[in-house]
């Protein structure tokens, strides 16, 4: 239906680093860091500031907050492996083979206690999935308790690998049931989910039902879910935000009565007399901005500058064609800069569609003037500048933040998307053609 070009990410090595983002939402643990999952915002009585993120001024916020923040770029920007040096790729490559060989050599059954989930997270640097999925299982039929949550992770990852995606969510609901829901299973539960999503594959809806109860009553507690074992932590407004996965899909699938009670649910679960940090207030407040303009017609986005050509006009068009796909963004996120060109030869092969697209960049400093270095870079692609309120007025707080417009100008989804979204068979393809299914009508095909 669609076409599009195949992304040059680095394959195996760019899957694992985007399904296997264990424990990127908890405090005091380290691993790859993915791209985060679709927002599903909301309204609520809940007391946060009725400010967009972008309008909260340094000064208001704490120094913990205005440090996170302000390392947020260099986070942003070391996730995606496109941006890493060929030193850096080069160790990379240098330890997986390392890994592999020892992996190789390894029998899980001459290990127990932490030297066999050890062997798992071995094999899994070096990408050996069948060896690392028979580690964690032995782990896991083992009940030995410390690493249980991250072995039921590690199998979930290797079978998603090797392709057998029924398998993992089985996996995952096996591990729901068995373990009680601390921040390692609502982690591992938030990686498949987004996973599922980008993949389209519709058991993400039935998956964050199974965990809708668990997710729920953690929120209800209103302090920051910790982990079983060990100092690891999910705060409330990351909580909150996988929490309302499961709205955002309800309402793609057109259940809007669903959503509307999962969303009661979960503001419900929110204490009103709670103080929340203000960097939670800032991602509930994000989601809510968003899910307030699912199904809404697109704000006035006022267009500073065309970098296709000098002589571009600086204009959306204001018929949106079949669909329109936004992509807003800040001059800072060298891997969204880097998908303009694939989106503008996924926009070109869909011409007759027609679909559209648009990358909407803005700088934070609008008195500095947009280096010439990345003028050039974005020249021939359909990548325009736009103000920094242009992200306020969506609620983004996270890049690349993808909005689909149908024929008619309504925001039929928003959320981040991934590197290669863009990409034949990608993630835009496939909401597109779901969105057209759904209002059943079919695109022209090429």
């Amino acid at each position: 239906m669609f076409r599009g070009r195949r992304s040059g990410l680095m394959g195996l090595i760019g899957l694992m680093l985007a399904v296997c983002q264990a424990h990127c939402l908890l405090h005091g643990q380290t691993a790859p860091v993915a791209a985060a999952p679709p927002q599903t915002p909301v309204s609520s009585q809940t007391p946060v500031s009725s400010q967009a993120p972008a309008a909260m001024s340094a000064p208001s916020l704490p120094p913990g907050v205005i440090y996170k923040e302000a390392m947020h770029p260099l986070d942003v920007v070391r996730s995606s492996m496109d941006n890493w040096s060929d030193a850096e790729v080069g160790a990379l490559v240098a330890g997986m083979h390392m890994a592999k060989e020892a992996c190789d050599q390894a029998k899980p059954e001459d290990y127990t206690g932490d030297d066999l989930y050890d062997l798992a997270r071995l094999c899994s640097f070096g990408q050996e999935w069948d060896a690392t999925n028979a580690a964690a299982l032995q782990y896991v039929a083992r009940g030995e308790k410390p690493h249980l949550a991250q072995a039921y992770k590690l199998s979930m990852s290797a079978l998603v690998h090797l392709n057998a995606v029924e398998a993992a969510v089985q996996t995952a609901r096996e591990m729901l049931r068995r373990l009680p829901y601390d921040a390692e299973v609502a982690d591992a539960y938030l990686n498949m989910k987004v996973y599922l999503i980008q993949i389209g594959d519709p058991q993400a809806l039935s998956l964050a039902a199974a965990e809708h109860a668990a997710i729920v009553q953690a929120l209800g507690q209103n302090v920051p879910l910790k982990t079983a074992y060990g100092e690891g932590s999910i705060g409330m407004g990351a909580l909150y935000e996988s929490a309302m996965v499961l709205a955002f899909l309800q309402r793609y699938a057109g259940d809007d009565r669903a959503a509307t009670a999962t969303v009661a649910d979960v503001e419900g679960a929110l204490n009103a007399q709670a103080q929340l940090p203000a960097e939670d207030q800032l991602r509930i407040l994000s989601v809510r901005t968003q899910y307030r303009l699912l199904g809404t017609r697109v704000p006035e986005i006022k267009v500073l500058r065309a970098l296709r050509t000098p002589a571009s006009k600086a204009q959306i068009n204001p018929d949106w064609g079949f669909a329109t796909v936004l992509v807003l963004f800040p001059d800072w996120c060298v891997q969204c800069r880097k998908m303009m060109t694939t989106m503008t030869s996924f926009a070109a092969v869909n011409s007759e569609t027609p679909i559209h697209t648009y990358g909407l960049m803005f700088t934070e400093d609008e008195a500095e003037p947009l280096p010439e270095k990345e003028v050039k870079e974005l020249r021939g692609t359909l990548t325009m500048v736009v103000p920094a309120e242009t992200a306020r007025s969506f609620g983004a707080i996270d890049y690349p933040l993808g909005i689909v417009v149908d024929k008619a100008g309504l925001i039929r989804y928003i959320g981040v998307i991934p590197g290669d979204a863009f990409s034949g068979g990608g993630f835009i393809e496939k909401f597109i053609t779901r969105m057209a299914a759904k209002g059943g009508v079919t695109p022209k095909m090429r």
